[in-house]
């Protein structure tokens, strides 16, 4: 059933393809799946919750809480529906994918469904009338691209219907590719692994993505901190390595991608709507402007900033849930990657810990408050379950999760203040 549902993810054929345009697949892909893990007796596991749960539980609660407060529209009931809905998302990865090697057979058909779309990618952009498979033609680009002869950005359809979030799907996919590169791992799987990267590098090139471009540097600049860091313990010799291949990438890459501030004032835009976000939980840090109310505040955008977006409809609170859930999801893959004896099983675990990465670097650049994270968050739960301690959040995890609010607030503050 993973794989049918991420069959309507990524290629969602309910859009494009006939005769199946139109079917409301959700109606369809989770009463069956229910009722599979239910005559598999797997349902009776539904609420037996973790630690991950709760902060996913609070965060819907306070999410309900902030639409009772505020003013609501339809766009908000939708979104509450849609939390829900995900929940039991997250709920039926968890209870399907079941153990470790459950989660590297979903992890696997994500990743071929991926490359079907890289495939896609590619021939968009080649494409000599720009459009894509479901006729999706290519995305907004910077006028200088045009006038040095370049086209526009790939994009996709459903919920990657933009180049930011376009590139999402192909930087979920690439810390499972260049994870073939750890040591235990064959020749051959390393070879394939080398032939693989170079079209998924490619299509994520062609979405023009600043967001997709700085999470695939982060999703290869920490994959060589975990293999060059003993039990992931870092040290400074390290760190400036890493921070100067960074940098002469950065240098590299063509100024679309990498400047701050542009002539179509695309990047000012966004730093306009973070400030938007900073005001609203000043005038409201315990509950925020509510849920779905962003674009209404603005009159324009929404943040393009997920944790912004969290933080400017929730407050306070509703952050701090946002931001436990990656919390407490890194902290069992830490914990089980350096305890596991099995080297496949910690390679796998890494590989998740970098998609996250990469999916919270890129929420930074697009509000990715989608079904992806919960598809995520319910295969890194698992890693929980595997752990052969417990984990138990105590006092100092709140306190750090509160720390990364305020600190991250802060930084918010002071970047806009010095941006203009």
């Amino acid at each position: 059933m993973i794989f049918l549902y991420l069959v309507t993810l990524l290629i969602a054929p309910q859009l494009w393809v006939e005769p199946f345009v139109g079917i409301r697949v959700d109606l369809i892909v989770y009463p069956t799946w229910l009722i599979i893990l239910g005559m598999k007796g797997r349902l009776n596991d539904f609420f037996n919750f973790q630690t991950i749960d709760y902060f996913i539980i609070g965060y819907i609660v306070w999410t309900l809480l902030s639409v009772i407060v505020n003013d609501s529209n339809s766009f908000t009931n939708n979104l509450v529906s849609d939390y829900i809905k995900w929940f039991v998302l997250y709920r039926l990865v968890f209870l399907s994918a079941d153990n470790i090697e459950g989660v590297q057979k979903a992890v696997s058909r994500m990743v071929f469904l991926v490359f079907v779309i890289v495939l896609e990618g590619i021939q968009h952009k080649l494409d000599p009338m720009g459009l894509g498979w479901a006729g999706q033609p290519l995305g907004w680009v910077d006028q200088s691209v045009i006038d040095a002869g370049g086209t526009g950005r790939t994009q996709w359809i459903n919920i990657f219907d933009g180049p930011g979030v376009f590139c999402v799907m192909y930087t979920l996919a690439l810390p499972f590719v260049i994870q073939y590169f750890d040591k235990q791992y064959t020749l051959g799987k390393k070879l394939v692994s080398v032939i693989s990267l170079l079209p998924l590098l490619i299509a994520i090139w062609y979405t023009g993505s600043r967001g997709g471009f700085l999470a695939a540097l982060s999703v290869f600049g920490g994959y060589i901190l975990f293999r060059t860091a003993s039990k992931l313990k870092l040290s400074l010799t390290k760190l400036i390595m890493i921070g100067v291949l960074c940098f002469s990438v950065l240098l590299a890459a063509p100024s679309y991608l990498t400047q701050v501030k542009d002539e179509n004032n695309s990047a000012q835009h966004r730093v306009d709507m973070w400030m938007e976000g900073i005001e609203m939980v000043q005038q409201n840090p315990l509950f925020g402007i509510g849920r779905g109310n962003y674009a209404l505040y603005t009159g324009t955008l929404i943040a393009h900033n997920s944790s912004i977006q969290n933080m400017g409809e929730l407050g306070f609170p509703g952050l701090f849930f946002w931001i436990g859930m990656f919390y407490v999801a890194f902290r069992y893959l830490y914990f089980f990657s350096t305890t596991t004896a099995d080297q496949n099983h910690g390679s796998l675990a890494k590989a998740m810990a970098l998609c996250l990465i990469g999916y919270l670097v890129s929420s930074m650049f697009v509000t990715l408050e989608y079904e992806t994270q919960f598809f995520l968050l319910g295969l890194t739960a698992i890693f929980g379950k595997s752990l052969k301690v417990e984990y138990k959040f105590g006092a100092r995890d709140f306190y750090i999760i509160a720390s990364i609010c305020l600190g991250w607030y802060a930084v918010l503050r002071i970047f806009t203040s010095l941006y203009y």
